[in-house]
């Protein structure tokens, strides 16, 4: 039986309601600070926040596409890339883990983190920007799907899946702010339900091989669900609350302060 611990499950509960307030993907947040604040090691730390989303990913996916905010035709050519680059993510770092040992792998897996937190804090950034972009583009194209827009989507997934493997982030914070440049006219709604789909997908892959290579922590794992549940539920009651002006930059600048901090 996992051991429920209170620290955990205190830290699951400042993500859950970070997560609601701002929307930001519990991976950029879940991962540095069991690194940072609780001493895990990185690649433990990777591996239990990945087999923690996948309960909230697949109800997430089930949320939308009952409402009818999931783009298949799109998920699945994110799907085409995202899955062998996954699986090769997870091969490299099995080879990394049986050439270079854990303390090689944990030292570069937390630079890796390190760089990811600067990419998300960027993306929080031009968020509000790119979804004036959206609103004004959609409505003077349609959306054509031709081989250029295919290649560049099944590249998109092929990133992702690849980043998620190594280190838990991309899937929710870095796939939507790339799929407003790449297809606009399918909406925001529709884009943040696609990306949810593809990490319904993608993340139990990525955390099944964590899983193999022994890399998750189950009671650590349980316990940041129990915080992270209320947690979220907290943050989206009092999102409207919080100017998002002022949220964003505040939290893209605590993700700077960490990826220094791992760099």
């Amino acid at each position: 039986m996992p051991q429920i611990d209170p620290r955990i499950t205190l830290v699951g509960l400042v993500v859950g309601t970070l997560v609601g307030l701002s929307g930001v993907g519990g991976g950029s947040l879940v991962t540095p600070l069991l690194v940072m604040v609780l001493g895990i090691k990185p690649i433990v730390a990777v591996g239990t926040d990945l087999i923690y989303s996948v309960p909230t990913k697949i109800v997430g996916a089930t949320v939308h596409h009952r409402q009818g905010t999931v783009n298949w035709r799109l998920v699945r050519y994110l799907v085409y890339g995202g899955i062998p680059a996954a699986v090769l993510g997870l091969v490299v770092l099995s080879y990394l883990q049986s050439h270079m040992g854990m303390d090689s792998v944990n030292s570069l897996v937390k630079h890796l983190l390190g760089w990811m937190l600067f990419l998300v804090s960027l993306a929080i950034l031009v968020k509000p920007v790119l979804g004036r972009f959206l609103k004004q583009y959609s409505d003077k194209a349609e959306l054509t799907w031709d081989r250029a827009t295919i290649s560049r989507i099944v590249a998109l997934g092929a990133v992702v899946g690849f980043l998620v493997s190594l280190t838990s982030i991309g899937s929710g914070s870095l796939t939507v702010p790339l799929l407003y440049f790449l297809v606009p006219q399918l909406g925001l709604r529709g884009l943040v339900g696609s990306d949810v789909a593809f990490a319904a997908i993608l993340i139990p892959i990525a955390a099944a091989g964590h899983l193999q290579m022994g890399h998750i922590d189950l009671g650590l794992a349980l316990s940041l669900l129990i915080g992270s549940v209320p947690g979220v539920i907290v943050g989206s009651r009092f999102c409207a609350y919080f100017p998002d002006v002022w949220l964003r930059p505040m939290l893209a600048g605590a993700l700077v302060f960490a990826g220094t901090r791992l760099v």
